[in-house]
């Protein structure tokens, strides 16, 4: 091999133990501990294939070809516990038979032992060569197959599992391990190639590139899977500033729903803890905030009104939904919303007497604010905070402003 070679896999020592001390904390989280171990089995095969290691181990021993015997033993643990890893990702969330969550311990300890039984009855000569010669085939073969098993069994999964995950971060390190554990079979045809042909040097270099193109990329694979939750977390924290204006207009139009002093503006921006509790408690705030103002200040004729103004002046009548024949469209109706919202809100800063009628809920926004529709949630009310600042909304909050008061309810 040239010396070139010696010096990737240098680079592939320093990758690797880099992502396994980056994803030390996965050690102590039981959903990400196989994450870590098979980083660290990776971690142990990179520093096997170490020419210096190799040398000191066969001096060590005092065994030829000891070191070559290691990286062999490491290797078909890394095999396997690439599988394993694929399976326990499969077991999260479909049902696994018990022979495949067995498969690959199984099939590691039984390619173990065939490797050690063939080095010890194989002569020192035959041990490893560029050749596979005498009781060395048996190695091969065994060598071969289990090779071709893991990386099968292991790529399927991963590749099932990357094309339908829904998740950007995830899907890309799912598919970095697909590729990865992928990229073993052709560097395993061409060791069967090399063991049982006259093959030419150029094949070994390919062989190599496979091989390298595995472990950079199962390595990366698995730490991509470690920014997910960073990714969740920044993408929660920034829809809530986007909510912080509407927030903070509601809240201090409501004092009464207040539990703690609302932060400022900068206080918020530096809040990151419990990011998706944050976001959904501020969705709530403006739901509490919405529903206050409605029951307290809202009236038959402000909502009517509210209504008439958002269709241009049109009567679409009480009562009618989206949808529906004589229904208010979409737009219109958030416009309708956004008006007595504002007019309320004015009413509430001011001291209004409130009106406490029984309302239907036909102007009250839609409720969406479970994890898997908070988008949806939260763009509806990034809408109504931009409608209540257009000037039909504050002309029509400037018109009811100067009406004289409803009656209260009886």
């Amino acid at each position: 091999m040239p010396d070139w070679v010696e010096t990737l896999r240098g680079l592939i020592l320093f990758i690797v133990w880099a992502v396994l001390v980056l994803r030390i904390s996965a050690l102590w989280r039981a959903p990400q501990r196989p994450v870590w171990i098979v980083l660290l089995v990776l971690a142990t095969g990179s520093l096997m294939i170490q020419a210096p290691v190799g040398k000191w181990l066969d001096s060590t021993t005092g065994v030829a070809k000891a070191g070559e015997l290691s990286v062999a033993l490491v290797a078909l643990t890394d095999f396997a516990a690439v599988w394993w890893f694929a399976v326990a990702l499969h077991r999260a969330g479909h049902a696994t038979p018990a022979w495949l969550r067995r498969a690959p311990a199984v099939s590691a300890a039984t390619m173990a032992a065939l490797a050690v039984a063939f080095f010890v009855v194989t002569p020192a000569p035959d041990r490893f060569g560029a050749q596979a010669h005498g009781w060395w085939v048996g190695y091969a073969v065994a060598w071969i197959t289990f090779g071709l098993v893991t990386a099968v069994g292991a790529g399927a999964l991963f590749w099932r599992h990357g094309i339908t995950m829904r998740s950007p971060v995830l899907r890309l390190s799912m598919l970095a391990l697909a590729v990865g554990t992928t990229a073993e079979l052709p560097y395993l045809v061409i060791r069967a190639i090399r063991w049982f042909t006259e093959a030419p040097a150029t094949l070994a270099l390919v062989g190599f590139w496979c091989s390298f193109t595995r472990f950079v990329l199962v390595a990366l694979g698995c730490s991509l899977a470690a920014l997910e939750p960073l990714r969740r977390a920044t993408l929660y924290w920034y829809r809530r500033q986007r909510l912080y204006g509407l927030w903070m207009l509601l809240r201090q139009a409501t004092p009464e729903l207040v539990v703690l002093t609302p932060r400022s503006r900068t206080s918020d921006l530096l809040t990151f803890s419990n990011p998706w509790e944050q976001l959904h408690q501020r969705v709530i705030d403006i739901r509490d905030s919405v529903t206050f103002l409605h029951d307290g200040w809202a009236s038959p004729q402000l909502l009517q009104e509210a209504a008439r103004h958002a269709g241009g002046g049109r009567d679409r009548g009480d009562g009618a939904r989206d949808g529906g024949d004589g229904g208010r469209d979409e737009g219109e109706r958030l416009v309708a919303v956004a008006c007595w919202i504002e007019a309320t809100r004015r009413d509430a800063l001011a001291g209004a007497t409130k009106l406490h009628h029984e309302l239907d809920k036909d102007l009250l926004p839609d409720v969406q604010a479970s994890e898997s529709t908070v988008h949806r949630e939260i763009r509806h009310l990034l809408r109504l905070h931009r409608a209540l600042r257009t000037r039909a909304v504050q002309s029509f909050a400037d018109t009811a402003e100067r009406r004289p008061p409803a009656p209260t309810a009886p």
